[in-house]
Parts: structure tokens; C-alpha cells; sequence
């Protein structure tokens, strides 16, 4: 299995998207994409974050903790066989040599099973240190994922501990007994309305509290007087964004004021829109023929529906933000997965064009939802690379950013 599969699979595991994945870990859908078809690599810290947020540890999402292979059975291989050979032949190199006879003689025969047997000594020693070796090896892997498991244990130990500390000192320092929020986003209107209860954790006479949202940079207040068993409860409305603050402002009796971070919520902008990207035909591959983007009769796309359902879906190609055409609407057929009839799937078809070097081109999705809400889905951009003298993916800083507000691309 490799790296992008496991990323996959534990995307899959905990029922995230991949746009879900990317937030949070501050990159790209199609980042996410690259991962897991194995077009790219996290870098080391995305690697980390994936792991702590897989709960896996490093080495599995690497698929080097795997159980060590069979041993092959003891045999020596060719190397090692080559250097018993030749320790042997510089051993009976060194042997001294015959002091010649006082008399001329016949010469003997040499007898040559002593070097022979050396030979077989040598061979049998090396062997036994190779497999010992080898041994070692293996108890040095063990002893290395023994450590990596410890380590990762005391890790997640100190984390415990730490949150546990967290926790009991936000609970000692926390204006609020207890507090509870409820919301209703308004897609239509794009606003969001939150029911909040709040019961301070001392209560003086004459006491109020302001409930206070935060929404990218719009504040909305909503004053409330205490009710039964001094609890403050209110509705406040704001606009529906990715980034909501909510707190509030204990005033007591003399004017004075304290305010409490109840909760933060990431996203709920975001997720409300289905998750949209087109299926394979990347344009930089299409572009391999030079200038002319050739013709294409069955660009597919996937759009899974989160909250709000898709009522419209346009496909065209930009660039540098601006449209340049809208690609005609089709249907393709596509082959079952248990080889049964084909089922005809929405496609687009594009023309084929020239495309303009000192330009950035990218093919883009665009979802109108049932409440008439625009949302623009980038592919990959592309521009003309002088230094490799081809079209390539465009990422000046190596990092692709997605841009899906409707108010930054024309058309």
C-alpha cells in the first residue's frame, strides 16, 4: 500500500472529505488529490499533522513498520562468497614460503588440501558472522520500533496530561457554570442565528451580559437580563462565515466587565457548500503537444451535496481569471464496476483552442446551490514554463492556493 492510499484510507475512516482534510490541515483540495494519488509528498511538517490527526505513527503512514521479511535460509550470497575467496587467497599469500634444499632434488608436489581446508574455515567462519549479522539487523529493526512505540506512548501521555492541565485551569479561570449554544444558518439570506444560554459562574445583583458574535470583522451584540436561576439567554444573528467568535460580556452592577471566549467555529461558510472537482484530463498533461489544447468530448466531474444541493453546474476555461468559454454539456458512457451495462454520466466537452503564453489557464467548476449561491471550483492552473520550455503546473510558491469566491473570477 502506499503513502497516498493510506492517507486515503484513513481520510475515508474518518468520514472527511477531501476539502475537509485540507482545512484542516491548511492546505489544498487538490493538494489532498496529489497526496493521495501519489503526484506529491507532505511535507514533513503535514506529515506530522497527519499522523496526529490519523493517530497513526509516522513510520506506518511511511509503510516502513512492517514485520521484517523471512530469513533466506542461511546460504551465503555471491558478495559474501567473493570476499571468503579472496580473505582466502591473501592468507595463503602470507604463508611463508620453503627454504630451498642444500642439494638440488626433484621438486615435490605441493600439497594443496591445507589451503583448501583454510579456504573451507574461512568460508564456515564468515558465514556464521554473516548470520549473526544479519541476526543484529533484525533485533536492531525490533529495537527501533520498540523505541518509536514508547516514544509515541509517552507522547500521547504528555498530551493527556497537558490537555488535562488545559482543562482544569480554563475550568478554574472560566467566568461561565454553564453555557450552551444552538444555530440556524439562513442560506438564503446568508446569516446564521444562534440561541445561547449562558449562567455566570458568580452572580451578583443588578448583573447583565451582552452576547457578542464575531464574523470576519462584522460584530453583532445582543444585550440580555438574567432569567431563572440567573441564567442569560438571547438570540443573535450574523453573517454566515468561516471564522465565527462567540463570548460573552458579563456587566455587573457598577459598570464593570468581563468577557469569556465560549466558542469558536471554523468553516460553517464552507461546509455548506457540496464539494465539487473535475475527474482526471489535467490540462497540463493535455498541453503536452505544445500551444494547442486539443479537444476533449468527456471531462467528467463529482459533486458530493453536503448541506445544500446543487441546482446548476457549469464547467469553462479560464484565464488569469477571466472566462474564455463555457464548455458544452453531454453525457459519456461509463463502464459499470461489475461489468454490467454502461451508464451515461455527465461530461462536458471542450473545443479544441490555442492558449497564449504569459497567461495562467485553469478549467473551473461553477455551482449554483438551490438557494442561488455561486461557488467556483478550480483545477490545476497551468503557465508556460521558459526555463523547461513547456506548459506546467503554476505554483510560484509551491503551494496551490484555491480560490472559490465567485467575486475574484469573471464571467
Amino acid at each position: 500500500m502506499t503513502i497516498g492510499q493510506r492517507i486515503a484510507q484513513k481520510r475515508r475512516e474518518l468520514g472527511l472529505s477531501q476539502e475537509e482534510l485540507g482545512a484542516r490541515l491548511g492546505v489544498s483540495r487538490q493538494a489532498i488529490y496529489k497526496w493521495e494519488s501519489d503526484q506529491a509528498l507532505p511535507e514533513i511538517e503535514k506529515l506530522v499533522n497527519l499522523c496526529k490527526l490519523f493517530s497513526v505513527p509516522v513510520g506506518w503512514l511511511l509503510g516502513v513498520e512492517e514485520e521484517p521479511s523471512p530469513d533466506s535460509g542461511g546460504e551465503l550470497t555471491e558478495e559474501q562468497l567473493k570476499l571468503a575467496e579472496e580473505i582466502a587467497k591473501r592468507y595463503i599469500d602470507a604463508l611463508p614460503q620453503p627454504e630451498p634444499a642444500p642439494e638440488p632434488e626433484p621438486p615435490k608436489k605441493r600439497r594443496k588440501w591445507p589451503f583448501v581446508a583454510a579456504a573451507l574455515v574461512l568460508i564456515a567462519v564468515f558465514w556464521h558472522l554473516f548470520t549473526r549479522l544479519d541476526g543484529l539487523d533484525n533485533q536492531y529493526n525490533n529495537l527501533q520500533y520498540s523505541i518509536g512505540n514508547v516514544s509515541d506512548s509517552v507522547n500521547r501521555q504528555i498530551n493527556g496530561i497537558a490537555s488535562r492541565v488545559e482543562s482544569i485551569l480554563e475550568a478554574q479561570n472560566t467566568l461561565v457554570a454553564d453555557w450552551k449554544a444552538d444555530y440556524t444558518p439562513d442560506y438564503r439570506a446568508n446569516e446564521i442565528t444562534f440561541t445561547l444560554r449562558a449562567v455566570p459562574r458568580t452572580y451578583e445583583e443588578g448583573m447583565t451580559a451582552i452576547f457578542v458574535l464575531e464574523s470576519d470583522g462584522e460584530r453583532s451584540e445582543a444585550p440580555v437580563e438574567p432569567g431563572v436561576d440567573h441564567a442569560f439567554a438571547g438570540d443573535v444573528t450574523c453573517p454566515l462565515a468561516d471564522d465565527i467568535r462567540l463570548s460573552v460580556v458579563f456587566v455587573s452592577a457598577d459598570g464593570t466587565r468581563q468577557t469569556q471566549l465560549l466558542e469558536q467555529y471554523p468553516y460553517l461558510y464552507s461546509s455548506s457548500f457540496s464539494d465539487a472537482y473535475i475527474v482526471g484530463s489535467p490540462l497540463w498533461v493535455d498541453m503536452r503537444g505544445g500551444d494547442t489544447l486539443p479537444a476533449n468530448d468527456h471531462i467528467l466531474y463529482s459533486v458530493t451535496a453536503t448541506k445544500c444541493v446543487a441546482a446548476d453546474i457549469r464547467c469553462g476555461l479560464f484565464r488569469d481569471n477571466e472566462l474564455v468559454m463555457w464548455y458544452e454539456s453531454g453525457t459519456v458512457p461509463v463502464n459499470s464496476e461489475d461489468g454490467g451495462t454502461p451508464s451515461q454520466e455527465p461530461c462536458f466537452r471542450r473545443p479544441q483552442m490555442t492558449l497564449e503564453r504569459g497567461h495562467i489557464y485553469c478549467e473551473a467548476l461553477v455551482v449554483t446551490d438551490e438557494y442561488g449561491r455561486e461557488r467556483v471550483y478550480p483545477d490545476f492552473p497551468i503557465a508556460w514554463d521558459d526555463a523547461a520550455q513547456k506548459w506546467d503546473i503554476y505554483a510560484p510558491d509551491n503551494m496551490i492556493s484555491v480560490d472559490n469566491d465567485p467575486a475574484h473570477w469573471s464571467y
